[in-house]
């Protein structure tokens, strides 16, 4: 009798229903957290996050906060940030698939264990209280993978930016490691996220064709004049450690 019991605590279908049913009123908070970020306050986070960022590479750097160190015109400029975005984007394109088919093929054994590990966490009050820590509870394995996602890709952009610098000849440490790559692919996902927020936020309320156009702009101009120097800027600090 305890083993049948024991099973049906296991099954999945079971599991993810008790957890989910209160989806329905979780769901407005998604869509609250969709109209912030499509609101003035993401924006204005955007504005001050850029803003923090600024003050912190400016204290640290003690000088031109987006500066390449040599001169360049904008067409030098595109080509060198296309060197490293298309080796980021092709890397991230296979690293997407490669995770996709592990989380098909592992989910099945891991969603239950992984689910059960997050109710010792949430207290059943807890998640009555809150009906989104049910659907945290039954996200758990999209959530493991989406961090597990993050970390792994880190690095691989460090190396992907650092493969783009060297093929223009910029200066970086005779020995690029693990941690370099990490630290470079830090440099280049958290300059990103403001830009980021922004496109999300101003590109919403103009028509499809020409949101798509301005979404292709921006990104191009915030990954030249912003996130290329500060990536320049980290392989340089590398280099001279």
């Amino acid at each position: 009798m305890a083993t049948h019991y024991a099973s049906q605590a296991l099954d999945p279908s079971d599991y993810v229903a008790h957890h989910l049913q209160h989806f329905s009123t979780s769901a407005t908070g998604a869509q609250h957290a969709a109209a912030f970020i499509w609101s003035p306050y993401a924006l204005a986070l955007a504005a001050l996050l850029f803003v923090v960022l600024v003050c912190f590479a400016a204290l640290r750097d003690r000088g031109a906060v987006f500066s390449v160190g040599r001169a360049m015109s904008f067409g030098r400029r595109l080509y060198v940030w296309w060197s490293c975005a298309w080796r980021q984007w092709l890397a991230s394109t296979l690293l997407f698939i490669v995770a996709v088919i592990a989380f098909h093929f592992l989910v099945p054994h891991t969603a239950v264990p992984l689910m059960k590990f997050s109710e010792h966490l949430i207290t059943p009050d807890v998640a009555r209280s809150s009906p989104a820590w049910s659907v945290v509870i039954a996200a758990m394995p999209a959530i493991v993978a989406v961090v597990i996602y993050l970390l792994v890709s880190l690095p691989i952009a460090g190396y992907m930016v650092r493969s783009g610098l060297a093929a223009h000849a910029f200066a970086g440490p005779g020995r690029f490691g693990f941690w370099q790559a990490v630290l470079l692919g830090l440099t280049t996902y958290v300059w990103s996220v403001p830009g980021s927020l922004a496109i999300a936020d101003v590109a919403v309320s103009l028509p499809d064709h020409a949101a798509d156009v301005l979404r292709g702009v921006f990104v191009i101009a915030w990954g030249m004049y912003v996130v290329l120097p500060r990536q320049v800027r980290r392989v340089e600090r590398l280099a001279a450690r």
